[in-house]
């Protein structure tokens, strides 16, 4: 009985009940800051030119799923998911710079590492609140 109890508690949480809409938004999310990580490694490139149109397409203003929230008499914004995220995965990029063996470094190795790791996921999921229906 216990066990089952425990089985069913479970999968109360698990991220399978995340709708699709809110995986979407997330990714999109996720994506937005990857994107935007990246142009910064080298944002006078050509690359960098076409990743900024994929980073204008998946911001508010685009398909974007976030609503930034102003204050309504100074239209100073409060909160901005987009920004916040970029933020916080620039931050943890810059400790996941990646070192080879020729003593070179990768930026863009510190972009991916970020975007994959647990403590980054979690702040996109803390950004749900956000999500505009």
């Amino acid at each position: 009985m216990l066990l089952a109890v425990t089985f069913v508690a479970g999968c109360a949480y698990s991220p399978s009940t995340v709708s699709g809409q809110i995986l979407d938004a997330r990714n999109n999310l996720k994506d937005y800051a990857l994107v935007s990580c990246l142009i910064a490694v080298d944002p006078d490139s050509e690359l960098a030119e076409d990743l900024k149109f994929t980073k204008r397409a998946l911001s508010f203003m685009g398909k974007g799923n976030y609503q930034i929230v102003q204050n309504e008499q100074t239209f100073e914004t409060k909160t901005d998911p987009y920004t916040e995220a970029v933020s916080f995965l620039m931050n943890e990029a810059n400790r996941s710079i990646g070192h080879m063996k020729d003593g070179l470094s990768s930026k863009t190795y510190g972009c991916f590492e970020a975007a994959r790791s647990d403590v980054f996921k979690e702040f996109i999921a803390d950004q749900d609140e956000f999500i505009v229906d």
